[in-house]
């Protein structure tokens, strides 16, 4: 998943699907934490796995306060924690918990990258959960993470629902950010959104059609190319193929919807993430009369010389004509 979007659908939600984790996904995760940074390299993270049916489960749903009562459900439970002697101690500061956080968010993306949901809990009594998992004297644990599927809201208590359906808020930048000392709000210039968002039709043919009755897949990435071309025609004024100063580094796709042949479809998109020598398109395809999204992307693009067969840097010229189609 691309991680700007990997960031904004990360959510702490609390109904869970009646569906078993794969080991591998878990292991996934474990993997992102093990290569987290740390102090001094210490690594003091560590990581109890707890699956549904394993003889210390109950006694450690049992630690957990009531208003959580609906992380039973979830298939695995994850207590993460570390000893202070394992981390690293800087003058006065230990940074034990520090590099646990760090593992820790390593791990919650890990698991939205693969489409679970991950949601870490601090309403718990620490002696039970001591006793149910057997944990060291010395070994702090610190979060209690419940992993799974995403289920249905329905099925939780009127309560309960309601905390999850609460509009998620996060403080503006110059509340958390200072620029220079503190009390002087950092001020971003990013827009979140773009100022103008382009959009083109995107014409079906009957030979975009498979077997199936719909757009193929591979046909589907051809349409995001086609509104790529039109974009750079209309707004960078590109008229010639020669003309063209970038080539398509990576493409990620995901299909939400297939496309049949009697549908409409349009194309919308804006660039994110400008770099040195690269930039990014944010894209989908779209029925203009439902609003229905049927396919989504995200392409890398990185500046080219063709004739020197080098990558170049992005221009000020070609920054000034696309600027109103920046954001996010």
């Amino acid at each position: 998943m691309e991680f700007s979007r990997l960031i904004s659908s990360r959510q702490s939600l609390r109904a869970f699907a009646d569906r078993r984790v794969e080991p591998e996904k878990i292991e996934r995760m474990i993997e992102a934490a093990r290569w987290s940074p740390s102090c001094a390299n210490r690594q003091p993270w560590r990581f109890v796995i707890v699956e549904a049916g394993d003889p210390s489960r109950h006694a450690l749903e049992e630690s957990l306060d009531a208003g959580n009562a609906w992380a039973k459900r979830a298939p695995v439970l994850i207590v993460t924690g570390a000893r202070k002697a394992d981390g690293s101690s800087v003058e006065t500061r230990d940074y034990f918990h520090h590099d646990t956080g760090l593992a820790t968010m390593s791990l919650l993306y890990r698991a939205v990258d693969q489409g679970l949901l991950a949601h870490p809990m601090a309403g718990w009594k620490e002696d039970p959960l001591r006793t149910a998992l057997s944990l060291p004297e010395d070994f702090l644990p610190i979060a209690v993470i419940a992993v799974g599927y995403a289920g249905r809201k329905e099925d939780l208590d009127g309560e309960t629902r309601k905390k999850d359906e609460r509009t998620r808020v996060r403080k503006n930048a110059g509340e958390i950010a200072f620029r220079g000392r503190w009390g002087e709000p950092f001020r971003g210039t990013l827009p979140s959104s773009p100022a103008k968002v382009y959009e083109t039709e995107i014409p079906l043919r009957f030979g975009d059609i498979d077997a199936m009755g719909h757009v193929n897949n591979a046909v589907a990435m051809t349409l995001f190319e086609l509104g790529r071309a039109k974009f750079f025609a209309e707004v960078v004024g590109i008229g010639r193929i020669e003309d063209y100063e970038f080539i398509l580094a990576e493409a990620t796709v995901r299909y939400r919807l297939p496309i049949l042949l009697q549908d409409q479809v349009r194309l919308r998109m804006h660039i994110t993430d400008i770099a040195r020598s690269s930039f990014k398109f944010k894209a989908d395809l779209f029925d203009p009369r439902d609003g229905r999204v049927f396919t989504e992307a995200e392409t890398v693009q990185v500046m080219f010389d063709y004739a020197t067969g080098r990558v170049k840097p992005v221009s000020a010229e070609f920054l000034a004509k696309v600027r109103d189609y920046i954001g996010g």
